[in-house]
């Protein structure tokens, strides 16, 4: 699968973030450009998200296999891996299948183990029939009695694009969905956790959110299972966004995990 990536740019070796469930690159261009000075910054749209091609699976494996197709098809020797929530998953599961390739890895605000479904508000906002809409007021208002909380409805509708102009049965100017919904409601990622061994032996960092609830103290020893030279902060006055609340802090935090990698050789 070809993914779709932001090139955000800076020079020298490879740095990979990954969004989390519903996400996309667009939410951490900010974030990735501030990064730069470390190397070449790509964001990727995980598959069944933003620009990336659909398909009807959705697993922890077919993820991991993207990825590695992309840093394949672009011949980086190594690359630096940041993910956020399900990106974090899966960039903790390709260091550990494909450690070779990973130059390091940071997850944000998620551990390595299997988390329960707890996305029903999102999904029921994202099955809704959204074609009718002619101006991205009418679709917050169509939205509002199904997700309440303001942030959580305005990160849903960066998933809106307008539809094409051919398209059947649509008003014009309409909306759609560029998530594949069903997909991802099907989605294992967090669950074949269940099913990973092995560890990675290179550098690697677990942000956690102070006010978030993805990461458990118990959860550090697990980290460190898997990862044993992981490195674990705590940002008191972030949430399960840290980039959104708490973007300061978060960049420090990736500076020096960065700075603590040796920088992999840019490709030329």
């Amino acid at each position: 699968m070809d993914l779709s990536f932001r090139d955000l740019g800076g020079k020298g070796g490879p740095i990979v973030i990954l969004h989390g469930l519903f996400g996309s690159s667009q939410n951490w261009a900010g974030m990735g450009r501030r990064l730069s000075p470390f190397g070449r910054v790509f964001a990727l749209d995980l598959r069944n998200h933003g620009d990336s091609p659909h398909s009807p699976s959705h697993s922890l494996a077919d993820c991991v296999q993207d990825l590695l197709d992309w840093v394949r098809a672009r011949a980086f020797e190594q690359v630096r891996l940041i993910g956020h929530s399900m990106g974090g998953l899966v960039v903790m599961g390709f260091a550990i299948e494909h450690p070779d390739l990973a130059a390091g890895v940071a997850s944000i605000d998620i551990a390595p183990r299997p988390y329960p479904p707890e996305q029903g508000e999102e999904l029921r906002a994202l099955k809704t029939d959204i074609t009718a809409c002619r101006s991205r007021a009418q679709l917050e208002q169509l939205l509002l009695p199904l997700v309440p909380d303001a942030r959580t409805r305005q990160f849903l509708m960066t998933n809106a694009a307008r539809k094409s102009a051919g398209y059947v049965g649509a008003a014009r100017d309409g909306f759609r969905w560029k998530l594949n919904v069903g997909a991802l409601e099907r989605n294992t990622v967090a669950a074949d956790w269940a099913a990973v061994t092995g560890r990675y032996e290179g550098q690697a960092l677990l942000v956690a959110g102070g006010r978030s609830g993805y990461v458990r103290a118990e959860d550090h020893a697990l980290m460190r299972r898997y990862f044993p030279r992981a490195r674990i902060e705590t940002l008191p006055e972030a949430d399960h966004w840290p980039h959104v609340t708490a973007p300061d802090a978060l960049e420090a935090s990736l500076r020096g995990f960065l700075d603590a990698i040796e920088r992999p050789a840019a490709r030329h």
